[in-house]
């Protein structure tokens, strides 16, 4: 007997476009991803195809438009050909501090620091182009592409530093204890030093 289960899935639907549009934004975004459905309104060209197998993205071919309501928080690089450098932040958003817990389903993005006191619940998402630093339990989905980041107590297997996933190694180094975790790069070694 054929088994079946049902599911909400987030998914992202693009639009028709060049094959450069499609493999830019696919690299630039692929850690951010990873749980969510590509549909395209197009088949995608072969190399589109080769970029999506390598990055394990789950992907569909759809020309029909999908129920449900479009997301108001975008949190995701756009599909340009050209690159533009990010807009300098101004003097007072260089540093923002959330005194409360984040919750489930929120999306925050951010040229600026980020600093959370509180938590970061399961099924939220932080994306921040400069440091981040976590003070309470985090369990949401964490992409900083900063120069170090302040973690502990990690619950989430979705934590991206500098582009890079971190491995069950590093997550189990997170939370090897109850300490603040500094995690910086040098090269492509990823460092995770307690801060006493």
């Amino acid at each position: 007997m054929l088994q079946t289960r049902q599911k909400q899935v987030r998914c992202f639907e693009l639009s028709v476009a060049a094959k450069e549009q499609y493999l830019n934004f696919i690299h630039k975004n692929a850690p951010l991803l990873q749980d969510y459905l590509l549909l395209f309104k197009a088949p995608p060209q072969s190399e589109v195809l080769q970029a999506l197998e390598h990055y394990g993205l789950a992907y569909s071919v759809s020309t029909k438009d999908l129920k449900g309501k479009p997301s108001d928080q975008i949190v995701i690089y756009e599909a340009s050909g050209a690159l533009q450098a990010p807009k300098a932040p101004k003097p007072l958003d260089q540093v923002q501090i959330f005194e409360r817990h984040i919750r489930s389903g929120e999306e925050i993005a951010s040229n600026a620091s980020l600093i959370f006191l509180g938590n970061i619940n399961h099924g939220a998402k932080i994306v921040g182009q400069q440091n981040i630093s976590v003070y309470g339990r985090c369990e949401g989905i964490i992409i900083c592409m900063g120069v170090c980041m302040v973690l502990k107590n990690v619950y989430s297997s979705h934590i991206t530093f500098q582009g890079e996933i971190l491995s069950d190694a590093l997550l189990a180094r997170l939370n090897e204890n109850d300490k603040l975790k500094l995690i910086t790069r040098n090269d492509d070694i990823i460092k995770i030093k307690d801060i006493v």
